[in-house]
């Protein structure tokens, strides 16, 4: 093979190129990638060649020794291990049976609450007789709250037992608990009423969690505003602040209550909407922007003498409200500027036109359609502009929105409304802003409601569980105090751990009364969770096996959930780390698939978007493609050939997809041993013999066995659970019972049949009631007894075949192996581990590492193999400098394939060892630090010939470039090219290494905006005066918030604002909300950290308030957002990585020596000579650089960056609508409508002014002290 090195092969031709290298050289000083043919005699190839071959010899014979690689490998084969194909097609439409089937219990769950709600709905009341309920805020009072207090308060005590299906939390199967907001006056006439006859809701709640044991938290969301959940549990209050969580904000309530949507708001913009009007304003479109889903459709538009759009790129158009749009909206809201008069006739028309075009041209919801006008005051009602528009079909509702409290401006625009089958409010202060807007929702259901029987229900797209309470006013800040915000539900951080992703479905409760006057009454939203996890269960990954993978995606192309789907940041900034990104939610599958095609961002490769298409129209779908997959946090990558398969989840909007690499990934390793006749052969003995040797574990997230209903125990490991199910099985009258699901129940059943569907059971038999996957559970002892090998009267010696080799100066401490069943099995090298890990500080490798074929290192022998099937990958810790040098481990693992030919195999397993990474350099030197031709090092020895010399360095660098050994202990872990940047492009210039470019469109950027100084404040008394108005601003904001004072003057109403005309059908909300409890519904990042403008100019002093850890309490919200100074947001970025070319080294099948010079890279003519070496059965190659001539070497890193979009690409980016399918149901229209008459009215706020004067001046009283 010829390497790509630069050879000029006559004198004559050196000699016609010397003036272009000349000029070429004073140019570049660091010119790299120039090649000479190497006859250097101080560059030792020959002697780096050696070591090379000695260092693999010697590593793999001991690696192989230790981990008893040929033992293992032989006993999968005699034990009769066959390989069968695998039919990727019958494979997905199998599993998704099982989540169809999952999916319809949930959907029935939901039907059955929603029709007793009804039913309970037109039973009849005294209204003095006692409601009894449990009030999730008012169980089990501790010891240290008075009696007084429990007897005022109505404190219960209910029996709670933790349970491991609801993560954990203390719960109680027999009843509901019921939470109602603070803002809600839970004695009101209406709210007492409908707590009364929901409490009916019980034994449907029990009769459905005896059905479907996977059942999660079942609710009933009333307009009234409580909460109805099933099981109790007690709700987690923060002492400091009040409890604002209210369920009608929660997407799967608004989802449910109304159909999708294209909006347009009309924001007026003119001279008039100044100063707290504005404001008032802006938070108005704000509250609007959070009642949309990625279902809708919408743009906003400012308006005075012109309308323009008030995000240029969404110029004459609808955008899809995702969080990323919501986003550029919310950030361009800060920029509006008041001017001119206010041209209603242009924005109307404007606003017409538009929807118009949509509605005909097929795009956008094709439901309802809508315009929101923010106005401080029309002159006129326009009626000839709604003749010509919108009679006399109605197409459009219209929904106007009067700032402050001019009475006079009242009438037209309530006649916008009220002609157009739309609701008008007045708004006049910040604090009602939420109440006032959410209005529309209910006046948008009344088409559904009116037609009684159309329940459609709705499936939410994926979202975060926060059950820890999180303050509101920390996520505003959340870059200033990240620590604050998003704890996960078990305090542990990252992706599954601190946050349970899950999806809900809901369906909307209507009221059945007949009245007098025309109503449609929504009375609230039924639902129910499905965690993500649930749904992995019935795709269990060791049917795809290692390398292969499932995936879910919606109608909008959203992923529900990938393995490359990272919610959370991973950022180098530690402040960030483990916070939800900003478009978590709205993930597309474009965007976690990488084609090996896509040389620039977001190329939209034909064969990626056809698959998507297939997927969001839920078609069968069978594709191959080539794509990248990173690993390592975005440090390595693997280019692979992958199938895809695709089937629908039928009842949802979901399709269920698989994917599974080329070749190996065709076929599987078959080998079981039928548990039935191993009990029965007595010669066999006890099954658990095969666990007898060494250590063992289990995939910590895999189902064997589990039981269904019983899981108040305490949490058991999955090896005790494992142990427990192989003793029953020895017991007579054992029954697999793996089936996973089955269909629900037929409506039209009889009592008897239904009986035989499901018998009733007593609490004995719910303990008997359990689920074991036979095909997992036998595979599992199958490889158990294949890997039974690793036993204490072994002697690892005897398996060293060179007796030369020692293996005590190697340091090995662990040898392991891990199957396809997801066992993992270990035995510790007593010499090495018996001094070391007694006093670590780290657990145990095999017990962090102990996901088989989930593992990166498993993951990566395997795809090594097919490049070399004797070779072990080796791999360090990336952050191994940063650690005890004692503590840091190499890894060492090789692949076991079952083969037939060369065509027909799969990997079965995986060995490997741990080894002390000091010992392993010691080795590393040791052998480089010799001379070939001498047996060790001595004076005859030239010392410039190794390794020792000061004028060589030397590495071993993996398959990925990173430093695994080298002389100095601060290179470990490290990327090469960071150290020796103009090395690393060279090989990557003489194809040594491949530079794959990945992109990464979930990446977050963190903006920083520069801080005001105090000079600014004294030498400009304008921004003095301007600070202190948003101060009091802020002030009152936060009195009335934190105080509740809007529940003075009507404490009977406390749930929601006196009207003059109060539509029954609104559903009153508060001000703002964040979950509370084990309630799993999605969180607000990024919704409120930019909801008020950042141009206040709040002084920097402040700054020193932040520290303090009660700053949430001490600040109102205007100020806490001026002071959030960094701001993440959606961007893409992307990274070079690099993966090592082996078959480029090899000349006539054996690997040889590269050799190059960087040549005169530096003024005085000098070079650097390095020779590059395959280090044989291994991924390493070893590298010797000469380091005599001073050259400058240029840093190459890994670390992502952000990929600049111009103004024009930045927009298309946003604009880019991928293919969706919209929801098939759609109620916009009912013929009756028009015979209710309710279409709004104004607020009549009338609060205690003396009352409001003295909390106001106390509080700014005391936030003056404490400044």
């Amino acid at each position: 093979m010829r390497h790509k090195v630069k050879w000029w092969c006559s004198l004559s031709l050196v000699q016609h190129r010397t003036t272009v290298v000349f000029i070429l050289f004073s140019l570049f000083p660091t010119l790299l990638g120039v090649y000479t043919q190497e006859h250097d005699i101080n560059m030792p190839h020959q002697e780096v060649e050696f070591w090379a071959r000695k260092i693999g010899n010697h590593i793999f014979h001991l690696s192989n020794a230790f981990a008893l690689y040929n033992d293992i490998k032989d006993n999968f084969h005699s034990r009769d291990a066959t390989l069968q194909e695998n039919d990727g097609l019958q494979l997905v439409k199998e599993m998704a049976s099982d989540v169809t089937n999952m999916m319809k219990f949930k959907v029935d769950a939901v039907n059955r609450i929603m029709n007793v709600a009804e039913e309970a709905s037109l039973d009849k009341y005294k209204q003095d007789e006692a409601v009894d309920y449990f009030n999730a805020k008012r169980l089990n009072p501790s010891p240290d709250i008075p009696q007084e207090a429990i007897d005022d308060k109505n404190y219960r005590n209910l029996s709670l037992l933790s349970n491991s299906h609801f993560d954990g939390i203390p719960i109680n199967e027999s009843v509901s608990s019921v939470h109602v907001p603070t803002n809600v006056y839970a004695k009101a006439p209406d709210v007492i009423n409908a707590i009364r006859w929901s409490g009916r809701l019980d034994r449907t709640f029990k009769s459905n969690y005896e059905l479907d044991p996977t059942l999660s938290w079942q609710y009933f969301g009333s307009s009234t505003g409580f909460l109805r959940q099933y099981p109790a549990s007690e709700w987690v209050m923060d002492e400091k602040d009040p409890d604002l969580y209210d369920a009608r904000l929660r997407s799967w309530y608004i989802q449910a209550a109304s159909s999708p949507k294209d909006m347009v708001i009309l924001l007026d913009v003119s001279g008039s909407m100044t100063g707290l009007r504005k404001e008032i304003a802006i938070h108005v479109v704000l509250n609007i922007l959070e009642t949309l889903n990625e279902n809708d459709f919408v743009n906003i538009f400012n308006f005075s003498t012109e309308t323009t759009e008030l995000v240029s790129c969404f110029n004459d158009s609808l955008v899809q409200a995702n969080m990323e749009n919501i986003g550029e909206f919310k950030k361009a809201l800060k920029t509006i500027e008041t001017k001119e008069i206010a041209n209603f006739s242009k924005a109307l028309i404007k606003a017409f036109e538009l929807l118009q075009r949509y509605n005909k041209s097929g795009q956008g919801s094709q439901c309802n359609q809508a315009i929101m006008v923010v106005t401080d005051g029309a002159p006129d009602n326009y009626e000839k502009i709604f003749s010509t528009y919108n009679w006399p079909h109605f197409q459009v509702r219209v929904f106007t929105y009067l700032i402050g409290r001019e009475e006079k401006k009242k009438r037209d625009l309530s006649w916008m409304a009220c002609a157009n089958k739309g609701y008008f409010v007045q708004v006049t202060t910040l604090a009602e802003v939420r109440e006032q807007v959410l209005r529309y929702i209910p006046v948008m259901a009344r088409p559904m409601v009116m037609y009684q029987e159309d329940h459609h229900h709705i499936w939410t797209g994926v979202y975060a569980d926060i059950a820890t309470p999180v303050d509101v006013l920390a996520e505003i800040k959340i870059a200033s105090r990240p620590e604050k915000a998003f704890p996960g539900r078990r305090g542990a951080p990252g992706l599954k751990e601190g946050y349970r992703l899950m999806t809900s479905v809901a369906v909307p409760v209507f009221d059945r009364k007949k009245t007098s006057t025309k109503t449609a009454n929504l009375l609230g939203v039924a639902g129910t969770d499905v965690p993500i996890r649930e749904i992995e269960k019935l795709v269990p990954p060791y049917k795809l096996g290692v390398n292969g993978y499932s995936f879910m995606v919606n109608s909008n192309g959203y992923v529900i959930y990938h393995p490359d789907l990272r919610p959370v940041h991973r950022e180098s900034n530690a402040e960030f780390q483990d916070i939800l990104k900003p478009n978590y939610n709205s993930v597309d599958f474009a965007e976690v698939e990488l084609t090996d095609y896509e040389n620039e961002a977001r190329a939209n490769d034909s064969e990626l978007l056809e698959l998507r298409k297939e997927l969001v129209e839920q078609n069968p779908a069978e594709r191959m493609m080539n794509v990248k997959i990173h690993l390592d946090d975005m440090k390595r990558v693997v280019q692979r050939t992958q199938k895809y398969f695709a089937q629908k989840i039928s009842g949802t909007p979901f399709s269920l997809g698989i994917a599974m690499p080329d070749g190996y990934g065709k076929y599987k390793v078959h080998g079981q041993i039928e548990l039935t006749r191993e009990i029965q052969d007595r010669r066999a003995g006890d099954v658990m013999d095969h666990f007898s040797t060494g250590n063992w574990s289990l995939h910590p997230d895999w189902v064997y066995c589990e039981y269904k209903y019983d899981q108040h125990q305490e949490d058991q490991s999955p090896e005790a659970l494992i142990k427990e199910f192989l003793s029953r099985a020895q017991k007579p009258n054992w029954k697999w019972r793996s089936t996973r699901t089955r269909p629900p129940p037929d409506p039209i059943m009889n009592q008897a049949q239904h009986k035989r569907w499901k018998p009733s059971m007593g609490s004995d038999e719910r303990k008997d009631n359990y689920y074991c996957d036979k095909d997992l559970v036998q595979s599992l002892l199958f490889d158990a007894r294949a890997t039974n090998v690793y036993s204490r009267e072994v002697k690892i010696e005897d398996k060293i075949k060179d007796k030369n080799m020692g293996s005590q100066n190697f340091g090995i401490t662990t040898a392991f192996v891990a199957t396809r069943s997801g066992l993992t099995r270990w035995i510790d090298n007593p010499s090495e581990s018996s001094s070391s890990n007694g006093n670590s500080k780290e657990r145990h490798f095999m017990k962090v590492h102990n996901r088989a074929i989930d593992e990166v290192w498993y993951k990566r022998a395997v795809d090594y193999y097919k490049e070399d099937q004797d070779a072990y990958v080796y791999s360090v810790p990336f952050d191994a400098a940063t650690r005890d040098p004692d503590e840091v481990l190499v890894t060492a693992t090789r692949a076991i394939f079952v083969e037939e030919n060369e065509y027909r195999m799969a990997p079965a397993a995986v060995v490997g060892v741990t080894i002390k990474h000091r010992k392993f350099v010691d080795f590393f030197k040791n052998e480089t630090y010799k001379c070939p031709s001498y047996p060790s090092r001595d004076s005859s020895c030239k010392k410039a010939k190794t390794c020792e010399s000061t004028s060589l360095n030397c590495y071993l660098l993996d398959d990925n470039g990173f430093i695994i050994a080298s002389e100095n202990e601060d290179d470990t872990g490290k990327f090469f090219g960071t150290l020796e940047g103009t090395i690393m492009e060279s090989l990557v210039q003489s194809e040594v290494y491949k530079k794959i470019q990945v992109f990464d469109y979930q990446a977050v950027c963190l903006d920083t905006q520069e801080k005001n100084s105090m000079a600014s404040i004294l030498t400009t008394p304008i921004q003095t005066l301007k600070w202190f108005a948003n101060w009091m601003m802020g002030n009152v904001f936060w009195v009335l918030v934190k105080t509740q004072l809007y529940t003075l003057w009507d404490p009977n109403e406390a749930w929601a604002y006196a009207q003059g005309q109060w539509d029954p059908n609104a559903a009153p909300t508060d001000e703002v909300t964040y979950s509370k409890g084990p309630i799993n519904h999605q969180s607000t990042f990024g919704e409120y950290q930019e909801m008020f403008p950042d141009e206040a100019g709040i002084p920097t002093e402040d700054t020193k308030r932040t520290e303090s850890p009660d700053v949430v309490g001490d600040f109102p919200p205007l100020e806490l957002a001026y002071i959030n100074k960094t701001h993440p947001r959606p961007c893409d970025k992307t990274v070079y990585l690099y993966k090592l070319q082996s078959k480029k080294l090899k000349q006539d099948g054996l690997y040889k020596p590269v050799k190059g010079k960087l040549s005169n890279c530096h003024t005085n003519g000098c070079g650097r000579p390095f020779s590059v070496q395959k280090v044989i059965s291994t991924n390493l190659i070893l590298v010797a650089v000469n380091s005599l001539c001073p050259c400058e070497s240029r840093k190459v890193d890994i670390e992502p960056v952000e990929v600049e979009h111009n103004e024009t690409t930045s927009c298309n980016r946003l604009l880019m609508q991928h293919y969706r399918k919209r929801p098939q149901s759609c109620v916009n229209y009912h013929p009756d409508e028009h015979e209710i008459k309710l279409c709004g009215g104004a607020g009549s706020l009338g609060p205690s002014s003396v009352a409001l004067l003295t909390l106001l001046l106390a509080h700014i009283y005391n936030s003056m002290m404490q400044s």
